[in-house]
């Protein structure tokens, strides 16, 4: 009698290896298909004869290797396991065998697994066995001790759901290559540097169009009497930290002192003029000057107040023209 047993999937075992059922090499183990049990020999010591409990006949089915066990029913030990098999008792089986190639190719490497895919082997036997390496009782391994493959990079499990995660984030599908990746990044990282330096040469460009105003302004001030010569630098320097809010105070300041200066200006002449003429009626007189107290007090009442302070004669002597009646009148 037959039993149909799985001896190799291509699942990752316990152990944290898979074997490709398409590498498996049959050939010598066909022509001696010995089963055991627990992978039993006499390792040395005295054989009993009953290591050999049955022979399997094998074949492929998909990814899976079958073996289709006949036990020795003349052996009083094979009969033995062959009744537990028969009652259910005992459901797996394992195989032995000899690797030839092992791989570390990321596209054969599946979730849990540690070590390297075993592409190729040689089979040596198949035991019966009370517990398994896995789900599907299939281990690769002599005398229970782990094969000799190479630990994988423990990165290496999740490295392909890292890069679906950043292909997504980039906006690139989830199995773009490294090399769509790499290049998408370098595409981004040269146009961030493009933007930052266009940002800054406008920054630039703004902070010499606020520098010159500021100047103009504080130049402003200054020959209006309102800051001193020798604090024109310390003034134009405040506007770098806080442009809006110096430009609203001075341009207020310079607004009121013109204002003051005009209205001083006017009456400074109606009186040096009331004064000067001796209370006669002025007479309408017309000047193309441009230092005119007419001209003057309309175009530049920053000379003319410069002019009462540090000329008064002059200042006088104009105002009396103007009341005489000297107006400005271009040709």
């Amino acid at each position: 009698m037959e039993y149909k047993f799985i001896v190799n999937t291509e699942n990752v075992n316990s152990y944290g290896y898979r074997i490709i059922t398409e590498g498996i090499n049959v050939t010598q183990y066909e022509i001696n298909p010995v089963v055991l049990f627990m992978h039993n020999r006499s390792n040395g010591y005295p054989a009993t004869g009953d290591e050999v409990i049955g022979r399997a006949r094998l074949a492929k089915e998909g990814n899976q290797l079958i073996a289709y066990i006949t036990f020795d029913t003349e052996n009083d030990f094979a009969s033995k396991i062959e009744k537990k098999v028969k009652g259910d008792f005992i459901r797996m089986c394992s195989m032995y065998a000899d690797i030839i190639e092992a791989s570390s190719d990321e596209s054969l490497v599946l979730p849990g697994q540690k070590y390297e895919t075993i592409t190729k082997c040689k089979l040596i036997e198949i035991s019966i066995v009370d517990i398994g390496g896995n789900d599907d009782a299939i281990r690769l391994s002599a005398s229970g001790t782990a094969p000799k493959i190479k630990l994988l990079n423990q990165k290496s499990e999740n490295k392909m759901s890292e890069f679906k995660t950043i292909a997504l984030a980039l906006g690139k599908p989830a199995d773009a290559s490294e090399t769509d990746l790499l290049k998408t990044v370098d595409e981004l990282k040269l146009a961030k540097t493009t933007a930052e330096s266009k940002t800054q040469e406008w920054k630039d460009k703004y902070v010499l169009l606020q520098k010159t105003e500021a100047e103009k302004m504080v130049n402003k001030a200054v020959s209006l009497g309102l800051i001193p010569e020798d604090l024109k630098d310390v003034q134009v320097n405040a506007f770098t930290s806080d442009f809006d809010g110096q430009s609203v105070k001075l341009s207020k300041l310079i607004e009121a002192k013109e204002a003051e200066n005009e209205q001083n200006g006017i009456q400074n002449v109606i009186g040096a003029a009331v004064s000067l003429s001796g209370g006669n009626k002025p007479t309408n007189k017309n000047s193309d000057s441009d230092q005119s107290f007419d001209y003057l007090q309309r175009h530049n009442v920053v000379e003319l107040s410069r002019l009462r302070k540090e000329e008064p004669q002059k200042y006088a002597q104009l105002a009396k023209e103007y009341a005489a009646g000297a107006r400005y009148s271009a040709k």
